[in-house]
């Protein structure tokens, strides 16, 4: 088995509370659980900064080239949503 892991760090606008802040994580992991159940996300660093995110994905597959593929995919539908961008991201496979 293939486990690819993607690590999204986001810029956050306008978020004046942690409230607003958990409604953007919830909808990006939303997204994510929608995507099956080969996938699993969770919010990783920076709990309690209101301008930045950081979001790890994990994927498990067979074949390590569809892995990477998903998650290529995944993080270009990431790169911008309402009140965040994307930093930076990276993809690695274990």
């Amino acid at each position: 088995m293939n486990v690819g892991l993607a690590t999204a760090r986001f810029r956050l606008y306008a978020v004046s509370s942690i409230k607003q802040k958990r409604s953007i994580v919830k909808r990006l992991l939303a997204d994510v659980q929608r995507r099956g159940p080969a996938f699993a996300a969770c919010e990783v660093t920076d709990q309690d900064d209101l301008s930045r995110l950081t979001i790890c994905v994990a994927h498990l597959s067979n074949d390590p080239r569809f892995t990477e593929s998903v998650l290529t995919r995944l993080l270009s539908d990431f790169e911008r949503g309402d009140g965040y961008e994307m930093a930076e991201s990276r993809i690695e496979s274990r």
